[in-house]
């Protein structure tokens, strides 16, 4: 039974923060060994040694086929988001698929008004959803890992999710796509980039917009964080964008000061520990006020991913609550 991952997060360490706009980055270093070997999604549909298609030529809107043709790993990451086929998804959990191997992978639709293939393979076109999207999923897959139900997020709350923040930054698409926002603020978004450089040795982040925390980003190696680096950025900055508007919740000092509370009781938070769909164990941490979930293999924490509760930001954006997913009987 592992009761926390404090044993994996030795040494880590919150570095001063960089801003820009109304986004904060605090820079995490931590010593977590070598790390695992693996392929990134993006690498490996580049080196075209994967295959990503619909289970079946009907297709199933909460499932997709990966196919690893390569004989390392392959990691696809919870929120990454798959384009083509029927219509694109993004993926419910962090799943390390095998070498040599195929496997059925939970997904959400980001996009409702097509059901037609554009063509047979998914592609990728390096996005994440944004962290307030992703918070939501996570919570949802968390409480449907908890009884037993698979990774299995709820469909209506995804819309919900991306049609109004399509609303809010007046991006208009004939699918509903959650693409369209990202294509709409493209040079925008790749300001963000420029202005959160990463540290020699950084392995992750904390970020928080208008003085708030919003989600903790960790990899198992500075080389593994490197890759997924721009990607990320750029998926929060969405969120930073969409909540430009809104008055600073609390000072930049007391934002440090949150996330050094973060830090501390992330390593106490109770864990519950399942057997992946691929290699690995997935980890469910709940804490004050975060959700998160990890994958764990080899004795490595491969990924990590801490998210503000979804209800807890939507409550600060709009000053309304939404019930917990065990409250709205979503499954």
């Amino acid at each position: 039974m592992l009761p926390n991952i404090s044993p994996y997060l030795k040494g880590l360490e919150l570095k001063p923060e960089a801003s820009f706009e109304n986004m904060t980055v605090f820079p995490l270093i931590h010593d977590n060994g070598p790390g695992v070997s693996y392929l990134t999604l993006d690498e490996a549909l580049d080196f075209r040694v994967i295959e990503v298609t619909e289970v079946s030529e009907s297709g199933e809107v909460p499932n997709l086929l990966v196919t690893n043709k390569a004989e390392i790993p392959i990691l696809i990451l919870a929120g990454e988001e798959l384009v083509g086929a029927k219509q694109n998804r993004l993926v419910n959990a962090t799943f390390l698929v095998a070498g040599l191997s195929k496997l059925t992978v939970p997904v959400s639709c980001v996009e409702q008004g097509r059901w037609s293939y554009q063509e047979r393979e998914f592609k990728s076109e390096k996005r994440m959803s944004s962290p307030l999207l992703r918070s939501v999923v996570q919570e949802d897959v968390s409480y449907s890992v908890r009884a037993r139900r698979g990774y299995r997020a709820n469909q209506s709350r995804v819309w919900e999710e991306i049609s109004a923040k399509s609303a809010r930054l007046q991006v208009h698409s004939d699918t509903l796509a959650m693409a369209a926002m990202y294509e709409s603020y493209d040079n925008h978004l790749k300001d963000y980039t420029t202005q959160f450089p990463r540290l020699s040795g950084q392995t992750g982040f904390l970020a928080a917009f208008n003085g708030s925390l919003a989600g903790l980003e960790l990899f198992d190696s500075a080389d593994h964080l490197a890759k997924y680096f721009d990607k990320l950025i750029q998926s929060y900055a969405l969120d930073a964008i969409d909540l430009k508007q809104q008055r600073p919740l609390s000072s930049s000092q007391a934002a440090k000061e949150q996330a050094e509370s973060w830090v501390t009781e992330l390593k106490i938070a109770p864990v519950a520990a399942n057997p992946s769909l691929g290699l690995g164990t997935d980890l469910r941490i709940e804490g004050k006020g975060f959700v998160g979930s990890a994958l764990l293999h080899d004795e490595t924490l491969v990924y990590l991913s801490v998210f503000a509760r979804a209800e807890e930001s939507v409550q600060e954006r709009s000053g309304s609550r939404m019930a917990r997913a065990s409250r709205r009987g979503i499954f």
